[in-house]
């Protein structure tokens, strides 16, 4: 049975964020009770000896994502059980952050798994330290200079947070990175967003992204990115430019509803 305060967590944002070294920690603190004893795997020829190999050659923290990968496609269906995958979870999940997302085991992949392992009925302190590294990953991704945000990586954070608690938490004032991604995010997105909204599942949203545009100071911001750009990047400075027009109309349209 789901505990009633797991709901809530799953529902709601933490009062207290952690930074995602911090949330890393906690993960292998509170997985670190388990361990790989007694793992079998099936003997059909479905599994590589040498991938057995590789998993069991290095200590937890200095596996890599080759080294796990072929496990992570068979855990629990014919490699190990639960208790196994949650001992290699804190490390699946840190490596998943070192990659920024684009490594070979995604956000996909892992809640694919943790739906499987019905993750939401684990231990309390398991499915907290889980969802605390889940918004420290979110926060770190749309922070990182290298990120490339699609509609599908906020289809799978949906998957532990509300959509609206994820934009809402994606500070467009905070950092130049995260104006950036936004930028990049909005010129290839924003015409779908605005008009047809994000399909999760069997529900259309698109208030969300109406709201997450008219953060304060916003066409401000750009309207300095773009005169900043415009003299090192005239490409990123084009983004930019079609990025405040598309806002620019959106609010024109939002307003032309409402005064009538």
């Amino acid at each position: 049975m789901v505990k009633k305060s797991q709901l809530i967590i799953h529902k709601t944002l933490p009062t207290i964020r952690m930074k995602i070294k911090e949330a890393i920690e906690n993960l292998y603190s509170v997985f670190g009770k388990y361990n790989t004893s007694n793992m079998h795997y099936c003997d059909c020829g479905c599994i590589n000896e040498e991938d057995v190999k590789r998993l069991a050659s290095k200590k937890l923290r200095e596996l890599e994502e080759d080294d796990f990968s072929s496990y992570h496609g068979s855990a629990l269906y014919t490699w190990g059980d639960l208790e196994h995958y949650k001992h290699f979870l804190p490390r699946i999940f840190e490596v998943h952050n070192i990659k920024n997302g684009k490594g070979l085991i995604g956000l996909y992949e892992i809640t694919t798994k943790l739906e499987y392992a019905n993750w939401k009925t684990w231990d309390e302190k398991e499915v907290e330290a889980i969802k605390e590294f889940i918004l420290a990953d979110w926060n770190s991704f749309v922070e990182n200079q290298n990120s490339e945000i699609e509609t599908y990586d906020l289809e799978y954070y949906s998957f532990f947070y509300e959509l609206k608690d994820l934009l809402k938490l994606w500070d467009l004032s905070k950092t130049q990175n995260e104006l950036k991604n936004f930028v990049t995010f909005l010129y290839y997105n924003g015409t779908d967003l605005l008009n047809k909204g994000l399909k999760l599942k069997d529900k259309f949203y698109k208030n969300e992204f109406k709201n997450f545009i008219n953060q304060k100071g916003l066409l401000e911001n750009l309207e300095k990115e773009f005169f900043k750009a415009d003299e090192t990047d005239k490409e990123y400075a084009e983004k930019v430019s079609i990025v405040l027009q598309m806002i620019e109309q959106e609010k024109t349209v939002g307003n032309t509803v409402h005064s009538k």
